[in-house]
């Protein structure tokens, strides 16, 4: 089964590594293959910034998004750039509430997220609010496993990074419990 995601924000959010970090989770953890592309402006830190991932069970004849399962927003004007290209009744949407406040009220599946928030007033440093998000997304869609999720930040990260992460990690999957967001 071909799953597609779309991942949004301004470049220095950590977008791209987002992508990278979901693709390694499913590809050298899990076994799937994957495709994982990626867009920036010249911009770059501030810019719009993309990733995308497709992960199958099968052979991948094309590489980007056609119709995604899941996008995620990091910020307002990812979420308007890319917002009409969703399915409003299938795609799963996750917005970072802190930053994307502007929301149309026709998506079935929109899950408002105060990722910003949490990395600031949790684990006292944004930089990790990527980490909060992919998380939260990986346990609400079960598009790899929370182990995979750890493994693959765990290969990723120097460590002095690699805590500060992991412990965003866990905080997000914490803050699912709290708000009964489980799969």
């Amino acid at each position: 089964m071909r799953k597609e995601i779309k991942l949004a924000g301004f470049g220095g959010q950590g977008i791209i590594l987002m992508g990278i970090v979901l693709a390694k989770a499913a590809g050298y953890y899990e076994g799937q293959e994957i495709a994982q592309t990626q867009s920036y402006g010249p911009e770059a830190r501030g810019g719009a910034c993309r990733a995308e991932v497709v992960i199958s069970d099968g052979p991948i004849d094309y590489i980007k998004t056609l119709d995604p399962d899941i996008f995620v927003a990091m910020s307002q004007l990812a979420f308007d750039r890319y917002v009409h290209d969703m399915n409003p009744d299938t795609t799963k949407v996750f917005v970072d509430e802190t930053l994307v406040v502007n929301l149309p009220d026709n998506f079935r599946f929109l899950y408002r997220i105060p990722a910003t928030g949490l990395a600031e007033k949790k684990c006292h440093n944004r930089m990790v609010a990527n980490t909060v998000m992919l998380t939260v997304m990986v346990e609400m869609t079960n598009v790899v496993s929370i182990d995979a999720l750890r493994s693959a930040i765990s290969e990723q990260f120097d460590p002095k990074l690699r805590d500060l992460n992991l412990g965003a990690l866990e905080m997000a999957l914490d803050y699912c419990k709290e708000k009964g967001s489980n799969r």
